[in-house]
């Protein structure tokens, strides 16, 4: 398949209010957005990767290891309006029209789900995909996990079926005995899609759930799923940031 208008792009900020300097905490002495950068190489496109970043310390830690960098505002709430600062600066002459969107800190992405993302969007009827997991029985309840109702038509027999996303949320839902989706937040778009939702006002589901998804389906943009059973570790804490460095130690 040809990837020729795909670009991925990663966004990258230094404030966390959880994790001072997040982004070049070291795992196993590799900073934690060049862990991320290298999952994206790792799905081998030949597209550009670019680290989208308010701070000249992740571009210089970005640089030092080759990989290419736009330097946005500070002013962004959102990784979606910083990857589209990005996107304008860097391609002005809009030969990108399919959008990788990672997320800084999740360093252990495969890249044959991230070619999977790009894949799917190559369907011009898919406006946004992203990516669910069967949730493990102790994230029912964690409000930090979102949860999505996806809906299948027969996943049962295509494991590769593309569903259509109801809802997000940090209540467990759906109700029942239905299979209980994990979020797995990164996103491959269409291009005039980022563009249309990064002019959207924040919806009213989305300021409730503090969920920037919820603003495209309240507009009425579709998001569609694929399914993994990656379970993506997203370091926010501490502990998650020893489960990283577990993982990574375990590989060796």
């Amino acid at each position: 398949m040809n990837f020729s208008d795909t670009i991925i792009l990663i966004p990258s900020r230094l404030g966390s209010t959880r994790l001072n300097k997040k982004p070049l905490l070291k795992i196993n002495g590799i900073p934690l957005i060049i862990h991320v950068l290298n999952c994206a190489k790792s799905a081998n496109l030949n597209v550009p990767i670019i680290v989208a970043t308010d701070d000249h310390t992740i571009a210089n830690e970005v640089k030092k290891h080759e990989g290419l960098v736009a330097i946005t505002s500070k002013d962004h709430v959102s990784g979606s309006d910083r990857i589209h600062e990005a996107l304008e600066k860097f391609d002005p002459e809009r030969k990108y029209k399919k959008i990788i969107h990672l997320q800084g800190d999740l360093p252990n992405i495969s890249g044959n789900l991230i070619k999977r993302l790009a894949t799917v969007i190559q369907d011009v009827s898919k406006e946004i995909v992203t990516v669910v997991v069967k949730a493990k029985p102790e994230e029912f309840e964690d409000n930090s996990i979102v949860k999505a109702a996806i809906a299948f038509s027969n996943l049962e027999q295509n494991q590769n079926e593309v569903g259509n996303a109801l809802y997000f949320s940090r209540a467990c839902i759906p109700t029942g005995n239905s299979t209980i989706w994990h979020h797995i937040g990164i996103y491959s778009w269409q291009r005039d899609t980022l563009e249309k939702f990064v002019k959207l006002k924040p919806s009213p589901l989305e300021q409730s759930e503090k969920l920037e998804q919820l603003r495209a389906l309240e507009a009425g943009i579709k998001i569609h799923s694929i399914v993994t059973d990656e379970h993506p570790i997203g370091v926010d804490t501490e502990q998650d940031l020893k489960k990283a460095e577990n993982y990574f130690k375990d590989l060796v």
